[in-house]
C-alpha cells in the first residue's frame, strides 16, 4: 500500500483509527518528512478532510496552529484557546464575536477596529455583545479542548525567541492536562546545531509516536492533483505526471506551481497540445527550484581537440561556460542524478582528469571555484542537455514563448 494511503488508513480509516480512537488521548504524534514532500498539504486537504466532522459530531475541538511568527507561547496559547471556542461556538465570518472574544487583548488597549476599512469604536462592540462572559467563555473552550485535537505545524519556524525546551514543556503540559491527541508536523531534519541535540532528546521523552511521510513521486502528484481546479487538465495529466519523473523532482509546492501553470495555458492559449505541456512543466520546475529561464538556441557546440564543431540545442548561457568545463560535462557520466553534492563531485573529479593537471594551482581553484558558483547552470546543462537530450530543433520558438510567461507571470488569452 502507498505511504499516503497507509497514514490515511492508520489515523482517519481504519480499525479504531488513532485519530478517534479514546485510548490515544493524552499522547503526542510526530508526522515528520523531508522538506516540500507536501506533509501540510497532506494533513490539510487529506486528512482535515474527513477529521473535522467527526471531531465536531462529538462535540469536541480541533485546533490548527503553524508555529510561524509566533514570537512566545502565550502567543501560542491564546490562539489555541481561541480557535477551540471558535470551533464550536463561532462562525467564521461573525467578526463580532471575534473581535470581543476574551483570547484577544483587552478592548481597552484597541481603542478602534478596523474592518474592511470601515472602523468600530471596540468599547461599543463590547457593550453590544448579548454572549457569555469572559469566564464562561474561558470554561467552554476548555471544555472543547478536552480530549479534541491539536496539531502544531511549521514547528522548525519556530521563532528564535521561544525555546525549544520550553515549547516541548508547553506541548507537553497541555496534551496532559486536556487529555488532547496532540500532532507535530516537522521535517526530518527539523533543527540545526544546539537545537538540533536538544529537540532529539526532548523529543525521545514526549512524542509517543512517529510516523515518516515519505510519498512516492506519483502519490504526492496525485494528493495534490486532487484539487477540483485541475480537472481541466485531465487530458494532460499523465504528460505532466511524466515529465515530473523525469525531473527527478519530488517537492510539493513545485508541484503546485506546475499544475497552475499548466491550468492558466490551458485556458488562455489555442491548440494546446501534450508537447506544449511536457515543455512548460520543464521549465516551471526548472525556473522554480533553479531560478533559470531556459531561452533555446541553436549553437556550434564547442567541442576542444576538435576542430569541426556540431550544431546543437541549447539554453543561451551555454556560450559562457569555459571550454574545458563543457568539455567535462559532455564526457562525465554520473548516474546519480538526483543529488546535486555528487554531481559536483563528479564533474570535479571529471575535470581533474583533463588537462587540468597542467594548469596553475590558482587557476585551478578558479575553475573549481566557477563549477561551485555556477553549479546551478552546470547542472541543468548536463541533466537535460547532455545526459538526456529533452529538447529539439522544434521545441525553440515555444519554450521561449513559455520562457517569457513563466518570467513575466502574464499570459494574456489568445
Amino acid at each position: 500500500m502507498a505511504n499516503s494511503e497507509s497514514i490515511k488508513q492508520y489515523l482517519i480509516e481504519g480499525k479504531k483509527p488513532y485519530l478517534e480512537n479514546d485510548d490515544n488521548n493524552g499522547t503526542i504524534l510526530m508526522l515528520s518528512g523531508a522538506w516540500g514532500s507536501g506533509k501540510t498539504h497532506f494533513w490539510k486537504n487529506i486528512i482535515e478532510k474527513d477529521l473535522i466532522p467527526k471531531i465536531k459530531a462529538k462535540k469536541k475541538s480541533y485546533v490548527f496552529v503553524s508555529l510561524y511568527g509566533k514570537d512566545s507561547i502565550k502567543d501560542i496559547e491564546n490562539e489555541i484557546l481561541q480557535k477551540a471556542y471558535s470551533f464550536l461556538y463561532e462562525s467564521d465570518n461573525d467578526l463580532i464575536k471575534k473581535a470581543s472574544s476574551v483570547f484577544t487583548k483587552s478592548v481597552d488597549f484597541i481603542p478602534k477596529i478596523s474592518f474592511f476599512g470601515f472602523e468600530i469604536d471596540a468599547k461599543n462592540i463590547a457593550k453590544l455583545k448579548d454572549e457569555l462572559s469572559n469566564k464562561e467563555k474561558l470554561h467552554k473552550a476548555s471544555e472543547a479542548l478536552s480530549n479534541g485535537i491539536v496539531c502544531f505545524d511549521d514547528f522548525e519556524r519556530k521563532s528564535s525567541k521561544i525555546d525549544l525546551n520550553d515549547l516541548f514543556g508547553f506541548i507537553t503540559n497541555l496534551t496532559e492536562n486536556f487529555q488532547t491527541k496532540t500532532i507535530i508536523i516537522t521535517k526530518q531534519e527539523a533543527f540545526l546545531s544546539d537545537d538540533k541535540s536538544i529537540f532529539n532528546t526532548v523529543k525521545e521523552k514526549s512524542v509517543n509516536k512517529f510516523i515518516l511521510y515519505s510519498p512516492s513521486v506519483e502519490e504526492l502528484f496525485d494528493v495534490i492533483y486532487q484539487n477540483d481546479k485541475y480537472k481541466l487538465l485531465k487530458s494532460y495529466k499523465t504528460t505532466i505526471l511524466d515529465a515530473i519523473q523525469l525531473s527527478e523532482e519530488k517537492n510539493a509546492r513545485i508541484y503546485i506551481q506546475v499544475l497552475n501553470n499548466c491550468l492558466e495555458y490551458v485556458e488562455k492559449i489555442k491548440d494546446v497540445n501534450e508537447r506544449t505541456i511536457y515543455l512548460l512543466t520543464f521549465t516551471t520546475i526548472i525556473f522554480v527550484k533553479y531560478n533559470l529561464l531556459i531561452r533555446l538556441t541553436e549553437i556550434a557546440q564547442k567541442i576542444p581537440y576538435i576542430r569541426d564543431s556540431e550544431i546543437k540545442i541549447f539554453p543561451d548561457f551555454y556560450i559562457k561556460i569555459p571550454e574545458n568545463i563543457l568539455y567535462s560535462l559532455k564526457t562525465l557520466n554520473t548516474k546519480t542524478l538526483a543529488v546535486m553534492e555528487v554531481f559536483l563531485h563528479d564533474l570535479k573529479h571529471q575535470y581533474s582528469l583533463g588537462d587540468s593537471k597542467t594548469l596553475p594551482t590558482e587557476v585551478l581553484k578558479d575553475n573549481f571555484l566557477y563549477i561551485e558558483t555556477n553549479k546551478d547552470k552546470l547542472f541543468i546543462l548536463y541533466k537535460y542537455f547532455y545526459h538526456q537530450e529533452y529538447f529539439s530543433t522544434n521545441d525553440i520558438e515555444i519554450v521561449n514563448k513559455i520562457s517569457g510567461f513563466i518570467e513575466s507571470g502574464i499570459l494574456l488569452e489568445e
